[in-house]
């Protein structure tokens, strides 16, 4: 009851350091899949093209709370130069 009384007073927002862990923990999960697609594809990425990704995916999942959503809108920046 505590812990709901306690989210609804942060308007269903997760506190700070639980977000900052979680993007933490998409950021390494989205790089190493980035990492690992470049690797099977025999491919280098472009520098700091993982690093823009993933920071964008974080961004978008913050935003959005959907993987998918935030996978399409960074794919579209990315393709689209933005």
């Amino acid at each position: 009851m505590a812990t709901a009384l306690a989210a609804a007073a942060l308007g269903g927002r997760a506190p700070a350091r639980a977000q900052s862990m979680m993007d933490q923990m998409v950021m390494q999960r989205c790089s190493a899949a980035m990492q690992s697609d470049f690797q099977k594809a025999g491919k280098t990425p472009a520098p700091g093209l993982i690093d823009k990704t993933c920071s964008c995916v974080v961004k978008q999942m913050d935003a959005t709370h959907d993987i998918q959503t935030a996978k399409t809108i960074c794919t579209s920046q990315l393709t689209s130069g933005s």
